[in-house]
């Protein structure tokens, strides 16, 4: 068949079916935007920091990098460069901050530069060489994003608030990406090496030193700067950072894809079930074109042509809709990796996303248009469009029903069974749950409509009963609306339900993590006592000398970077109140390890970290510190404490004899007996010396705090859980439109019959009210089984404090969003469609 022929009878189709069309279109292209949106977020986080740091490093293979943000001696430079085979060796010395502007404020990645980092030839530093940006000896340089948000311009002084004390700085240039590249996405600040060593009160001192070596002598190369560390520095590639931050959002990672994964199926369910709307149609069409002569291979030509034409249409305008989805509700970063990793504001899409998605809309077109063709197996073109009772085209037969249902039953029993014995098949098994659901949605419609009709014959409801009628005739199209509404309380439920779960788990183990003192002084703008700083020996005796504060004590830590990881290391004084919180331990005696965390030589780590050393309780191993190795036993294993890579906890003897420091990263306080929180407040700010970048705040407060962190660090989950909401409505609001617009033959047949308009508002109403509560109800109950086991397969695989509570709000909310959406569509498209005339239902 020629193409000619081909788009001439698409043609046909679009003038005699325009609105059906349009709508199922719509809801390939929903489908298809939250697919793409939701790929092109999980992208964007690593991807950022992929471009930033190979922005930086360009040709550089390696890195010597300090083990913490207190840095090393820069001398080791000189021996770095001597190791034959080194080309190029470039220091720099990082160290997190806050920048105050006009404008505002925000935390920054404060970076100390030499000329010899423009060898190594990075997009964004080949301008910081001789010749290029001149860069103030007492001046940083920021990007024009940064400027922008800090209401910041060349030439203005500003704040920099580093390890408690404030800086008063110049912005000596403001720079774009023509001249910095990807740098100029990132909330970094860069200045001269010796000026930041000033700056962070940090002479002598460097984070890491990135090496680019002759390609003949990287592992000579490698090897001699393993010799120059001593075991108390990290050798490792030059992109050690970004191998972190991906180990840090693990976690992170693999709930979103577990909850993209349900969004991502329910997405292609969509567009299928929005192709399911208009099989009705192109049933019948196949019976017209068999009639007049056409031969199998040609309806299969005609039909295939079709529904590439929608799925390419469709897809074209999801993409244009996920892009405007991720600009706007995704485009938010997650703040919980950007107190201590440079995350970028570029938004990366690489062309498999786009490949991906534009597919699916094509795939699910074609799959949905694979029903119809089964027509073709029929000798009689017509058995098949007459063969059921109701609308034409709209049968589902009783053996197919039953197939079905069996089908679905199985995937419900493999799923159970699979996740039992391989908890990591979930995402698998989840996504499984969704196809199973749409399988036994026919055996169910047909079960519960009889039973509706005879309540409807016993109470004496005709319009009741006329309206189970009318959704029994047009079962395809029932059955197709009552999935969508299934699919979108089903993800609602397991989304939402797990999400909760998690927050609840991680704010409880916070809570008892702060509960442990009345106020806690840490640094200003810096996340959850990380940031080291240091007292005076005049402050620490002001506050244990005040008449208002019965103790204080010195609580240590901050993040320490493993070969592989970047993990929260709390070091706690041996007489806190509690050194482990006890929710979070999940292998061990809580008790014991309380007990055994007051004495030497005893940590915990989290349960991950555990896994990969392959320790038990009990077991010695070693931590690798600034100092070297440090032997210790393990106490108990426990939660990631809500850091994906994980915690470890030991007490602050230990801590000192590792790190060789006094710095503390917070100071926990107790005031004395009747002693108000604000008096007490006003007590420690009196001890601290005037001009002190330090935050003071009870444990309720820094609770809050960190509730806003992990709102942050669940931003992802946050909106895929509300944008399916909104892509259920309006997947539903497309599907009930046309389900209930290609109803209006039989509407005029109810005029002919004597129905008033007003009566036949109430059965369409009616009829969509019961369709909706089928498809609830069944993904209200499947859900709950996908949040069950997605809690288990959040606690088993990410080290994430997920218990399992059953909520009703989440399903509520959904249903109450639906219904209100639902009454509005039938209000609205309802009353159009009754309007049809009466002389309507004589045509063919």
């Amino acid at each position: 068949m020629s193409p000619r022929t081909l788009l001439y009878l698409y043609g046909w189709r679009l003038r005699a079916h325009p609105f059906q069309e349009l709508l199922a279109g719509a809801g390939i292209a929903i489908g298809v935007a939250l697919l793409f949106a939701v790929q092109v977020a999980n992208h964007s986080i690593t991807g950022s920091v992929e471009q930033l740091i190979h922005s930086i490093t360009g040709k550089a293979q390696l890195e010597l990098a300090a083990r913490d943000d207190q840095g090393f001696d820069e001398r080791l430079l000189f021996a770095v460069r001597a190791i034959p085979g080194v080309q190029a060796a470039a220091p720099s010395l990082e160290r997190r901050a806050i920048i105050v502007g006009p404008g505002g404020r925000t935390a920054i990645e404060l970076i100390g530069v030499d000329p010899s980092l423009a060898a190594l030839g990075g997009r964004a530093t080949n301008d910081f060489g001789p010749g290029g940006l001149t860069i103030r000896r007492d001046g940083i340089l920021i990007p024009d994003r940064l400027a922008h948000a800090t209401g910041t311009r060349a030439g203005d002084t500003v704040a920099l608030q580093i390890g408690g004390e404030t800086r008063r700085v110049m912005v000596a240039a403001t720079l774009t990406s023509a001249q910095i590249g990807p740098l100029t996405g990132s909330f970094v600040a860069v200045a001269p090496l010796r000026y930041v060593q000033r700056l962070t009160a940090m002479p002598g001192r460097i984070s890491r030193v990135l090496v680019h070596a002759s390609p003949d002598a990287v592992e000579r190369v490698r090897a001699g700067l393993r010799t120059i560390s001593h075991g108390r520095l990290n050798v490792g590639p030059a992109d050690s950072t970004v191998q972190r931050l991906r180990h840090a959002t693990i976690p992170d990672d693999q709930s979103t894809m577990l909850f993209s994964a349900i969004s991502a199926m329910i997405g292609v369910l969509f567009a299928f079930n929005a192709m399911l709307l208009t099989m009705p149609e192109r049933r019948t069409f196949i019976a017209e074109l068999r009639t007049q002569g056409f031969t199998p291979r040609q309806v299969v030509a005609v039909l295939g042509f079709q529904a590439l034409m929608l799925g390419a249409f469709g897809s074209l305008g999801g993409l244009v809709l996920g892009d405007l989805l991720s600009r706007t509700v995704f485009h938010s970063l997650p703040t919980y990796l950007a107190f201590t990793f440079p995350i970028g504001t570029q938004r990366i899409v690489p062309f498999g996303v786009v490949a991906i998605s534009f597919a699916t809309g094509i795939v699910a077109a074609l799959l949905a248009t694979g029903r119809p063709l089964f027509d073709l197996l029929t000798r009689q073109p017509l058995d098949r469009v007459h063969s059921e009772r109701g609308e034409l085209g709209e049968g589902i037969g009783s053996p197919l029903r039953s197939r079905l249902l069996i089908a679905g039953v199985a995937i419900v029993g493999m799923v159970t069974l699979a996740v039992v014995v391989m908890p990591r098949t979930t995402i698998v098994g989840v996504t499984a749950l969704a196809l199973a659901l749409l399988l036994v949605m026919p055996a169910a419609f047909a079960t519960i409509t009889p039973l509706l009709d005879q309540a409807a014959r016993r109470v004496r409801r005709n319009m009741l009963l006329v309206a189970v009628m009318g959704a029994r005739s047009a079962m395809t199209r029932s059955i197709a609306v009552a999935a969508i509404a299934s699919l979108a309380v089903f993800g609602s439920v397991a989304i939402g339900g797990a999400r909760n779960d998690l927050v609840h788990g991680l704010k409880r183990g916070f809570a008892d993590h702060v509960g442990t003192a009345d106020l806690w002084i840490t640094t200003t703008g810096q996340s959850l006592t990380t940031d080291p700083f240091r007292l005076t020996q005049r402050e620490l005796k002001r506050l244990r000398d005040a008449p208002e504060i019965a103790a204080v004590r010195s609580y240590q830590g901050g993040m320490l970077d493993l070969p592989d990881r970047r993990v929260w290391l709390i070091a706690r004084p041996p007489n806190d109140r509690e050194i482990v919180p006890s929710t979070q331990v999940t292998d061990g005696d809580a008790q014991s390890a309380q007990q055994r965390l007051r004495t030497r030589g005893w940590a915990t780590l989290s349960q991950t970290i555990a896994t990969d050393l392959h320790v038990q309780v009990g077991d010695r191993f070693a931590l690798p510190t600034p100092t070297g190795r440090l032997q210790l036993r393990l106490a108990a294993t426990t939660t990631n404490l809500g850091w994906g890579s994980g915690a470890v906890i030991v007490n602050t003897r230990d801590y000192r004899r590792g790190w060789h420091t006094n710095a503390v990263s917070a100071i926990e306080v107790d005031l004395a007996d009747g002693v108000s929180l604000a008096a007490g407040r006003q007590a420690v700010r009196r001890a601290l010396n005037p001009g002190r970048a330090l935050d003071v705040q009870s444990a309720r407060v820094l609770d809050a705090e960190f509730t806003s962190f992990l709102n942050g660090g669940l931003t992802r989950l946050t909106q895929i859980s509300k944008l399916l909401v909104i892509a259920a409505a309006l997947a539903l609001a497309a599907a009930m439109s046309a389900a209930i617009w290609q109803r209006r033959q039989r509407l005029a047949t109810y005029k002919v019959q004597g129905f008033r308009e007003a009566q036949l508002r109430r059965v369409v109403l009616l009829e969509a009210l019961i369709v909706l509560a089928l498809g609830s109800t069944l993904g209200a109950v499947a859900g709950v089984y996908a949040h069950l086991l997605g809690n288990r397969w959040l606690s088993l695989t990410t080290g994430f404090p997920a218990t399992f509570t059953l909520e009703s709000g989440q399903a509520l909310t959904t249903l109450a969003t639906l219904g209100v959406l639902a009454v509005a569509i039938v209000g609205v498209t309802g009353s159009l469609a009754v309007r049809v005339a009466p002389t309507e239902s004589f045509r063919e």
